[in-house]
């Protein structure tokens, strides 16, 4: 019986219609509640924290800074690393040392891309060679001492002795003596008239020669004197080993070290020295000369560069 009325009611209800309110705040429940599902299910992005953030773009500059400090010269990166470097010569404590090495570490570098045969990465290299002498010789060096005895040697040069000036003294001209003429008395007859002596001539006074002899000038003083160089092929390679000496083909007083040269002698202020390198190279013709004269005028003297050709 209880079945029978169930039956009947859920068959009433299967034809009945929902009302038309009921159905809209049903179907935004529906679409409510389905947005809702999607979004749990939707991924969630990732958050990177500010701390990584910055720890990376640290890490990036540091990486971008050692690629620039180690670009060499076939890279494009070397013109950042030379400027960089050149920029850093007023911060060092001893900014000659700090040069010496760069340029020696570039000469090595532009010889090694020429025996490879790379003239572009080179010629970089020369470039950044020239830029390191330019900014070595616009300071003023102190004496340093040579890593080797062969590059740095005291040696005394002779020096001109002072000729005395000998003075003339004035030849005092003779003064001629006057000898006086006695004039004849006339004797009148008529009217005497008394004698009349005739005057006596004054003596010329002798004039007085003083002889200034002129002082002489001390000469000067001899010294220690400093010569520093740069000793280079025609393709601007630094030599090693060329001969240093005072006459064409004369004794080696000094020699080149990696391109430079370093020599202690004695001289005198304002004189003129004429020194002569050589060096014998079967590969680039020979024995080749090369030449520099230099005036005196204090403890330094730069010697500049000298080409061997």
């Amino acid at each position: 019986m209880m079945q029978d009325s169930l039956a009947r009611a859920l068959g009433g209800l299967k034809g009945a219609r929902m009302d038309g309110v009921a159905a809209e705040e049903i179907r935004k429940r529906l679409q409510l509640a389905w947005t809702e599902r999607a979004a749990s299910r939707r991924p969630s992005r990732l958050v990177v924290p500010g701390f990584a953030r910055v720890f990376a773009v640290a890490a990036l500059v540091v990486v971008v800074a050692f690629s620039t400090m180690r670009a060499s010269a076939d890279s494009a990166l070397y013109g950042a690393r030379v400027a960089v470097e050149d920029a850093l010569v007023s911060f060092q404590s001893d900014p000659v040392e700090y040069l010496t090495q760069l340029y020696t570490e570039r000469l090595e570098e532009a010889a090694r891309f020429d025996a490879t045969g790379n003239a572009l990465a080179a010629s970089r290299a020369r470039s950044a060679q020239s830029d390191a002498l330019r900014l070595l010789n616009q300071i003023s060096p102190e004496p340093e001492q040579s890593p080797e005895p062969s590059a740095s040697t005291v040696i005394t040069l002779p020096s001109p002795s002072p000729t005395p000036e000998t003075s003339a003294s004035p030849t005092e001209s003779p003064t001629p003596a006057l000898t006086a003429t006695p004039r004849p008395t006339i004797a009148r007859t008529l009217t005497p008239k008394p004698a009349t002596s005739s005057p006596t001539p004054t003596p010329t006074p002798k004039p007085t020669t003083t002889t200034t002899k002129p002082s002489l000038t001390p000469p000067p003083t001899p010294m220690s004197v400093h010569a520093y160089g740069y000793v280079l092929y025609a393709d601007g390679t630094g030599v090693d080993g060329a001969c240093v000496s005072t006459s064409l083909d004369g004794i080696c007083v000094a020699g080149s070290i990696k391109g430079r040269v370093d020599l202690q002698f004695t001289a005198k202020k304002g004189q003129a020295i004429t020194f002569y390198f050589r060096t014998y190279d079967a590969a680039r013709g020979g024995t080749l000369h090369g030449k520099v004269t230099v005036t005196v005028a204090g403890t330094e003297v730069a010697l500049g560069i000298i080409t061997l050709r």
